[in-house]
């Protein structure tokens, strides 16, 4: 028979369980499999670490084609994504 001291957890007297591991996040694989797919598209290195505000403005004001593909492919794949999940349940 095992000894168990009083207020650990492993004592069975005192009501206090062992807390269980909470499993790593995990996408649902139909996200997994669209970032999959997906091409690895960059922003321009000027513009990889400017805020929000500032890409818009580059892309609306110097017609970026690189940066407009980014765009278009998060886009997409957010739409995507969103389509999955409705027709999910």
């Amino acid at each position: 028979m095992a000894h168990f001291e009083r207020g650990s957890n492993l004592d069975p007297d005192s009501g206090i369980m062992p807390r269980k591991k909470k499993p790593p996040f995990q996408f649902p694989p139909e996200i997994v499999a669209i970032l999959r797919r997906s091409p690895n598209l960059t922003l321009c290195p000027k513009f990889r670490r400017a805020g929000i505000d500032k890409v818009f403005a580059h892309i609306r004001n110097d017609k970026c084609e690189r940066c407009l593909a980014v765009w278009r492919q998060l886009d997409e794949e957010s739409k995507l994504i969103a389509f999955l999940m409705r027709s999910r349940n």
